[in-house]
């Protein structure tokens, strides 16, 4: 696939060359299907969904005749067989690597579908017959025989001592098919419109930059030195991209390999690990960004500084990851030398996961009883802390996995760290997530307030985004639960564009009454009853 044309100059040309050209409509319109042919605008395929993938599309196939491409008919072809093809055409004939495979799925799938929710009524074949998208360099070239020729070229690869490339391709494409890119800001802001070009793998894998194209070559380049699938996206679409999975009532969107438990077999954690007497916690997040789950297992012990020879409690960090058939173990997460030094009960303190700067890779948030020097300058009696995820150098010409920073306290609360709920909530959808803090006012409502990192980068902070009304009566602390529940598309109240919005459920004792509430996620201070 090359940029796709948005005009063409001479009118007489379009005819000929219509299979070439594609000039986007305006914005799409929400909704799975259009009722009648009447009550929708125009369509070619049936589909006005954007959180949903198509079932098929429409590929005009020019004929060749000479060095010359003249009009030909159109196929309807299986939107995922489709995908498939043009990965094999345009990704290869070689490339292996999970991450770049995963990145042509969605980036191919992503274009077509673009070009499906965004209809160019002139695209025509030799009959007449509507189009969604050409096979040609101007749009993605798609060959009928791309899956034949696969099996061929994996067969004399498996002679070679080679891995078969067609199951990796699979393997991609039903890993990223719940998955779509959005735009978050900006003038392009909406589902977005994605593009690549082949690159240069001599010039790096950061030479070029465009917001439109990956360039291929130098993807490939930024994969096999270690980079993962979301690292290439955000590389060369930008800083204002949200890789968003409608999944409601699913609190981790970044299980997309649709194991139902990668880690239902047995493990264990490696020799030398824990011992007797440190307290061992598990629990779940992403903190290598590459989209698979991990379980990380916290360790807590008590030990002695070597300097003072006084007490101290140390406190470190790995995970296990599930690839294919084998556990994968890297011990190096988190480390820290003295909890207290950083204000931290470890007896008391709880834990909960969020990709809170929007790098890709879990951040740890920590809540615990605050230090008494804090509470003795106003502070509340609970705080909050943050160890933020921090990429790490090249080595070798391979990036190293994040690791998590020191912790540091970004706010405090009045209220007991007994009645501190917590909750991970990305209200608008831009992959930063926002953590939510539950817990009751001193005059007995019930606040939300949200610790969330600034897109520019900087120190994460916490402030307040909801309330409940006094009418509705008194909380009764510890009785709140919630559930985030994506809307897919809405119009920005801001600017009328669509952007991705969520609400956040949540089912709360106020008044003696039980009560259900969406808090929404565009707006503060808006809640309504459900």
């Amino acid at each position: 696939m090359r940029e796709s044309l948005r005009s063409c100059k001479r009118a007489a040309i379009v005819a000929l060359i219509l299979s070439l050209i594609a000039i986007p409509a305006s914005g799409p319109i929400a909704g799975e299907r259009a009722a009648t042919a009447t009550a929708a605008p125009y369509q070619c395929t049936p589909w006005t969904s954007m959180t949903k993938p198509p079932e098929s599309i429409w590929v005009h196939i020019p004929i060749k005749k000479g060095r010359r491409l003249k009009m030909g008919t159109r196929v309807q072809v299986d939107f995922k067989t489709y995908v498939e093809r043009v990965v094999i055409n345009e990704w290869g004939p070689n490339e292996t690597h999970r991450a770049q495979l995963l990145s042509a799925a969605q980036i191919v799938k992503q274009y077509a579908w673009w070009y499906i929710t965004h209809p160019n009524k002139k695209l025509k074949d030799k009959n007449g017959d509507c189009f969604d998208v050409g096979s040609t360099t101007t749009f993605q070239l798609y060959r009928g025989n791309a899956t034949t020729k696969a099996e061929e070229s994996d067969a004399a690869r498996i002679k070679k001592g080679l891995p078969a490339r067609l199951p990796l391709i699979r393997s991609a494409i039903e890993a990223v098919w719940p998955l779509t890119i959005w735009r978050t800001a900006g003038a392009r802001k909406g589902f977005a419109h994605t593009g690549y070009r082949g690159g240069a793998y001599r010039k790096g894998c950061d030479k070029y930059y465009t917001s439109f194209h990956l360039f291929q070559q130098n993807a490939r380049r930024c994969a096999r030195d270690g980079e993962s699938f979301e690292a290439l996206i955000r590389r060369f679409y930008g800083p204002n991209i949200a890789i968003y999975q409608p999944a409601p009532n699913e609190s981790d969107a970044t299980l997309v390999d649709f194991e139902v438990d990668p880690f239902a077999d047995p493990w264990s954690l490696p020799d030398g690990w824990s011992s007797g007497g440190d307290q061992l916690s598990e629990f779940r997040g992403d903190f290598d960004g590459d989209l698979f789950p991990e379980i990380a297992t916290l360790r807590v012990w008590n030990t002695t500084d070597p300097l003072t020879g006084l007490p101290v409690v140390s406190a470190a960090m790995g995970s296990i990851e599930r690839r294919n058939d084998a556990y994968l173990w890297r011990g190096d997460i988190w480390s820290v030398t003295d909890l207290a030094a950083s204000g931290i009960d470890a007896a008391q303190m709880n834990l909960i996961t969020a990709d809170v700067n929007g790098d890709g890779s879990d951040d740890l948030v920590i809540s615990a009883p605050t230090p008494p020097s804090v509470i003795a300058t106003g502070g509340g009696q609970s705080g909050i802390w943050v160890a933020l995820s921090e990429k790490r150098n090249w080595v070798n010409k391979r990036i190293q996995d994040p690791v998590l920073g020191a912790p540091q306290l970004v706010g405090t609360s009045t209220a007991a760290l007994s009645e501190i709920s917590l909750t991970v909530w990305d209200r608008n959808a831009d992959d930063r997530d926002e953590v939510g803090l539950f817990a009751p006012t001193v005059d007995g409502r019930l606040e939300l307030s949200l610790l969330s990192a600034p897109r520019t980068g900087g120190a994460p902070s916490i402030s307040s985004w909801w309330s409940s009304d006094p009418l509705l009566g008194s909380y009764s602390a510890g009785s709140i639960n919630s559930t985030v529940q994506p809307l897919g598309p809405q119009r920005d109240p801001a600017d009328g564009r669509r952007a991705l919005r969520s609400e956040l459920i949540i089912e709360v004792t106020l008044g003696g009454q039980q009560r259900r509430l969406a808090i929404s996620g565009a707006t503060p201070n808006t809640a309504a009853a459900r």
